[in-house]
């Protein structure tokens, strides 16, 4: 009974001393926050307090980073647009509910299919295929109305020609809209985008580290100045440990800070935005010059038609 005991108390132990041992880097931590905390507020509160100067070089590369990040975020929130599905044309609502319906009917539909292991559902054969859905932009929606009102027109009529040929202008129009907003996500949201995520909230993050072993720097500068002459050894040693790591932060800092300024990035994708945009308006300028001259030959049949009828 005592060996079970003593085991079961040495087992106790150690799990209180592993804890312990896990706990200390915590309680460190606790510690030093509480430090910078009350470093803060004293330099907050009272301006005399000593407070170390960053280098000028330091300074001047946060300012850089600043205005990069505001430039970036500026992008962002246009090039943003690129990735959504329609933001040069808002669908009817009545349009919205048809394809939800028909999303919604297909998916009933191949579900019941499912459920009923093919004998209760419809044949194989004869299972429902889901309507693709019309690009959301501007230029599919004009060939969609183009197409829908050709159908409501004599297909021997003048317009009912120009219509089919507007709609096809526009559909390729807005395929060529698509294919621009795919590559400008890839060649110029995504990269911005990834920048920010990687390159700039590093040195954003080593920033804050440099305030943070700031505040422990000067907090022990300050009790070295008023420490008793038993406790200035010790004190002077931590404060050198202090200064060293401070040292480090900001040289680790500017390094991070210099792969956000020192670049070509922003420039290089601004170079292959323009690239993009200037073949998207090209193409389309392409197709709008072979069918408007076709549209103008139609206006001048359909007029001559009216001119003749009249006549007679």
């Amino acid at each position: 009974m005592n060996d079970q005991l003593n085991s079961a108390g040495a087992q106790i132990n150690s799990v209180l001393s592993s804890f312990g041992r896990s706990m200390a880097p915590l309680g460190r931590d606790i510690g030093k926050q509480w430090v910078q905390v009350q470093q803060f507020a004293k330099e907050r509160m009272n301006g005399g307090v000593d407070a170390t100067e960053l280098p000028s070089e330091y300074r001047l590369l946060e300012e850089k980073v600043d205005k990069v990040k505001m430039l970036y975020e500026s992008f962002l929130k246009v090039s943003r647009n690129y990735t959504l599905p329609a933001y040069d044309y808002e669908p009817a609502l009545n349009d919205k509910v048809l394809d939800f319906a028909n999303t919604f009917s297909s998916n009933a539909t191949s579900l019941a299919g499912q459920l009923s292991g093919g004998q209760l559902g419809a044949a194989p054969g004869a299972r429902q295929t889901p309507q693709p859905e019309t690009p959301t932009s501007l230029s599919h929606a004009f060939a969609k109305a183009a197409y829908q009102g050709a159908e409501l027109v004599h297909p021997e009529e003048p317009l009912a020609a120009a219509l089919k040929k507007f709609g096809a202008a526009e559909e390729r129009a807005g395929n060529m809209r698509i294919k621009q907003d795919q590559d400008a996500t890839a060649k110029f949201h995504n990269p911005l985008m990834q920048k920010m995520n990687l390159k700039m909230a590093e040195a954003i993050k080593s920033r804050r580290n440099v305030q943070s072993v700031r505040l422990i720097y000067d907090a022990c500068r300050a009790r070295l100045k008023t420490a008793a002459p038993e406790k200035a050894e010790a004190l002077r040693t931590e404060m050198e440990k202090a200064e060293d790591e401070f040292v480090i932060a900001v040289d680790d800092s500017m390094g991070k800070m210099k792969l956000v300024v020192e670049n070509s990035d922003l420039l290089r994708s601004l170079a292959d935005l323009v690239a993009i945009q200037l073949q998207y308006h090209k193409s389309v300028y392409e197709v709008l010059a072979e069918v408007s001259p076709e549209i103008d030959e139609l206006v001048v049949t359909n007029e001559a038609i009216y001119t003749a009828a009249a006549q007679h």
